[in-house]
């Protein structure tokens, strides 16, 4: 049987694409990489994890209503955990901090601007 190895990348349709690249870029210093991305024919943006794009925008200008409908969450991990959440804080993002004893993780759950919820794990 084929079996998947990773996750490739989350898909966020947004009337707000530059905001939104900003927020990752200056966020979770995600780059935006125009020249990386397909002229699909429509807006949108590719932001990059090294070599990976990992956050595809797409620009729509229809009201998708409630961002998450049976998708809850995207997560990343982070070798750099304190000073994310010092960056999360000093930009005044509501956040939630946890530890998982279970599983040795810390996390931190914010929105993104258009409300997708975004968790961030790091070893404990």
């Amino acid at each position: 049987m084929a079996a998947v190895r990773s996750l490739d990348h989350v898909t966020i349709v947004t009337e707000h694409v530059d905001e939104t690249a900003a927020f990752f870029e200056d966020v979770l210093g995600l780059v935006n990489r125009p020249e990386r991305r397909p002229d699909f024919g429509f807006g949108g943006a590719w932001l990059f994890v090294g070599d990976q794009a990992v956050v595809h925008l797409i620009h729509s200008e229809e009201d998708r209503g409630t961002p998450a409908g049976a998708f809850d969450h995207a997560a990343f991990s982070t070798d750099d955990f304190d000073g994310l959440v010092a960056r999360i804080e000093e930009l005044g993002l509501e956040h939630r901090v946890s530890a998982q004893p279970q599983t040795g993780l810390r996390q931190v759950f914010f929105r993104e601007p258009n409300g997708v919820e975004i968790e961030i794990t790091s070893p404990a």
